[in-house]
């Protein structure tokens, strides 16, 4: 049987590919709030198909210590914000989007943290053990812990299992303002495991590979962006001293730039001195400086990362967000074109076919 499509049925395909392509334009660089949970980074909560990047680590030579992240995904929309400290917990700076649910950040006394994101592993229950009705390292860790020893006790009297689905799709990367450091991950059995960093001057690294069990990854072979930093990081020891300029380097070497990922942000924690080096859509020319103490004394509202910055930096960001954008508009006027062009064949040639009967 054929398929019958008259006149009107051709201008509502073209109607509906002008739709589609002024719903595609509509998308701005500042405004996607109505569309923020198909667009959030790939959280360790959440099953998407996507996962984000990200390049984490914490180098420490004598007194110094430095922990340094790219966020990697598709939200524009990124904001800092503080929690404020009570008679119990610590005041901390959140880093992430605009549901304001951290993706990173630093609390008052120098403990850090950021995460990757991982394919699901099915966590082992621990029903003795604490049930986590909040999120155990974005707030009950960084609220209540000053090092990573702290933290790692406190991750260990949850039952990780109660959180996250019963899944976790990523792992976690802690350090402190002695130079300590700890990535939380799952292994093979689903059981919460710790990979420590060696004491002293040294460093850890997280990227997109489990650091207790290689096999739960995405991609396949060596993380180029581990070993890129590895081997800067490296280097860097062998100075004197580690200026904030070289991490940024580093971070500028890995970061993401694309149709699908970019690195959004880059930050640079100076744990010891409590000092932030924010960076924004991997541009490293400007830099935007925070004493952690300072800002959460002030308790301003959360802030589009953004707004921190030159015009010009904005701009260089929104312009080449929009290159990306108008490729996904033209592939879309493609498609729709290529679905008009059969369907007036079609129709062309039903016609065809009736005048010769």
């Amino acid at each position: 049987m054929g398929i019958k499509i008259g006149t009107n049925g051709i201008k509502g395909v073209i109607i509906f590919g002008f739709c589609i392509l002024f719903i595609s334009q509509s998308f701005s660089f500042e405004n996607k709030s109505s569309i923020s949970k198909s667009l959030s980074k790939l959280s360790i909560i959440e099953d998407t198909k996507q996962p984000g990047f990200c390049t984490i680590f914490c180098v420490s030579k004598g007194n110094s210590v430095f922990f340094g992240n790219n966020e990697d995904w598709k939200n524009p929309n990124t904001f800092l914000w503080t929690e404020q400290p009570t008679d119990s917990s610590y005041g901390v700076i959140y880093l992430g989007y605009q549901d304001l649910f951290p993706q990173g950040g630093i609390n008052e006394k120098g403990l850090a943290f950021d995460a990757n994101s991982l394919p699901g592993i099915k966590l082992k229950e621990h029903r003795e053990l604490l049930k986590p009705y909040q999120a155990i390292v974005n707030t009950y860790i960084m609220q209540k812990c000053a090092t990573v020893e702290e933290a790692i006790k406190m991750a260990k009297s949850y039952d990780w299992s109660q959180s996250f689905g019963g899944i976790l799709r990523g792992q976690f990367m802690l350090a402190d303002a002695t130079g300590d450091a700890v990535v939380i991950s799952a292994d093979h059995n689903g059981e919460i495991v710790f990979t420590r960093k060696p004491k002293g001057d040294g460093y850890l690294i997280s990227t997109n590979f489990n650091r207790a069990n290689y096999e739960n990854r995405f991609g396949s072979g060596q993380c180029k962006r581990y070993n890129t930093t590895t081997e800067m990081l490296e280097s860097a020891l062998k100075k004197e001293n580690i200026p904030v300029e070289i991490l940024a380097d580093v971070l500028n070497e890995v970061h993401e730039e694309g149709k699908i990922l970019n690195t959004l942000y880059s930050n640079i924690f100076d744990l010891a001195q409590g000092e932030i080096y924010l960076y924004y859509w991997h541009q490293f020319d400007e830099v935007f400086e925070i004493n952690a103490a300072n800002w959460i004394s002030i308790n301003t509202e959360p802030k589009r990362i953004s707004s921190l910055f030159k015009q010009e930096t904005v701009d260089k960001a929104n312009n080449e967000f929009q290159k990306y954008n108008y490729f996904k508009i033209v592939m879309i006027i493609i498609l729709s074109l290529i679905i008009i062009t059969l369907l007036s064949t079609m129709y062309i040639k039903r016609k065809q076919e009736k005048l010769k009967k």
